[in-house]
């Protein structure tokens, strides 16, 4: 195989020296037959340069490509040594035969190893280098536009709420108490947006509350709201006057003067449940609540008894005492929710809904309430009175 290799490498080698040294090479003709679309073989000689060949029926012509002037290539077969194999050697019997070992059953090791291995593995194949890079730069350019908008936003709350103030007590001196809720409301949204809790923030926020009460008011007393249910229940059922109070008054707002009982500590926030019960006609009427902002109700203590040696001392104007039940006076505000019929205690029980509750503080609305001073309540009463809520709920100046 080696000498056919060597052959080949000289005659090759021949070739090219006397085509470089222009000496023509003796080449060998080579043989080809083909067969033409007419089904007739053609006969021909491959040689050096191109050829057009024609068939002899037909007509047919044909490019002949001229000879390869490089040597065929040659198939190099390699000899493969036998493996040499190990005859086992047989090994001698034993004399004495061993009694067979019963088989015990091997219990499948769980490999713990391999298994946190292969979860690794999995975790490591999800957050690849690249895809931990691009969730950094995402979270990056994520936390940085929300920055960015929360400080845009901030700016235009506060701008916001020095406008929607000023417009909004241009609007009450009108008067023009929808115009104003609107106002205020948009200040009180600022206020909560930029976390305001100062004196200004509380008054918006206040005057927004009882803007929106005196706005939507309950059309009717109470008086013409329990001669109403009590006529549709003699007319029709109780479940029909249910429904006519649900229709036509539920989520509207009443201003009411009761007294309650104060917290034992005002700074923890806890839920007062309220009865007041009214005689209206033959029928009683309960008015029942359970406000969580009664709890900002403080305590006072009662006024000391007279003797001969020390007058009764007087109470300052801005602060109401605890009368004999250890109640104290207040004006609230508060949505009513439904208005139900009690056959047990013969009456109706009007709810009020918990979390509308809140604290009047401004006189002037609530005259536009429809709540005047009289006889049991002068206007200085009045305005001690609100003046003392607005301390409880930080909206003192």
């Amino acid at each position: 195989m080696a000498e056919v290799e060597l052959i080949a490498m000289s005659s090759w080698l021949s070739r090219a020296k006397e085509s470089l040294s222009g000496r023509e090479a003796v080449v060998a003709l080579e043989p080809i037959e083909f067969a033409c679309p007419c089904s007739r073989k053609i006969e021909a000689t491959r040689r050096p340069e191109f050829q057009r060949v024609l068939c002899n029926v037909c007509g047919e012509p044909f490019f002949l490509l001229p000879l390869d002037v490089y040597p065929h290539p040659v198939m190099k077969v390699r000899k493969v040594k036998p493996s040499k194999t190990v005859e086992p050697t047989p090994s001698k019997p034993s004399s004495k035969s061993a009694a067979p070992a019963e088989a015990v059953p091997e219990r499948a090791a769980i490999d713990l190893q391999a298994k946190r291995q292969e979860v690794t593995t999995k975790v490591r194949t999800q957050f690849t280098p690249l895809r931990l890079i691009v969730l950094s730069l995402l979270a990056v350019i994520g936390l940085t536009g929300w920055w960015q908008w929360n400080r845009a936003a901030r700016s235009s709350a506060e701008v916001d709420f020095k406008t929607a103030t000023d417009a909004g007590m241009v609007a009450l001196q009108k008067p023009d108490f929808v115009e104003a809720a609107q106002h205020f409301g948009r200040a009180a949204a600022a206020a909560d947006l930029l976390k305001r809790t100062d004196v200004a923030a509380e008054q918006a926020r206040q005057r927004s509350r009882q803007l929106t009460a005196l706005n939507s008011l309950l059309k009717c007393s109470l008086f013409e709201l329990i001669d109403a249910a009590r006529a549709t229940r003699l007319r029709e059922n109780v479940l029909a006057a249910e429904s006519e109070f649900a229709n036509l008054h539920a989520g509207r707002w009443v201003v009411l003067q009761s007294e309650v009982i104060p917290p034992a500590d005002p700074a923890v926030p806890t839920t007062v449940s309220w009865e007041q019960r009214i005689q209206i006609f033959d029928e009683p009427l309960f008015l029942v609540a359970s406000l969580p902002v009664f709890s900002k109700v403080q305590a006072t203590s009662p006024l000391p008894a007279a003797t001969p040696d020390a007058p009764v001392a007087s109470a300052p104007p801005n602060v109401s005492a605890l009368n004999d039940l250890g109640q104290r006076e207040i004006t609230f505000a508060a949505q009513v929710e439904s208005l139900k019929w009690d056959a047990a205690k013969a009456a109706w029980v009007l709810t009020l809904k918990s979390s509308s509750g809140f604290l009047w503080t401004d006189y002037d609305l609530l005259l536009a309430a429809g709540l005047p001073p009289d006889e049991l309540h002068t206007e200085a009463q009045l305005r001690a009175m609100l003046t003392e809520q607005s301390r409880w709920i930080g909206a003192f100046e």
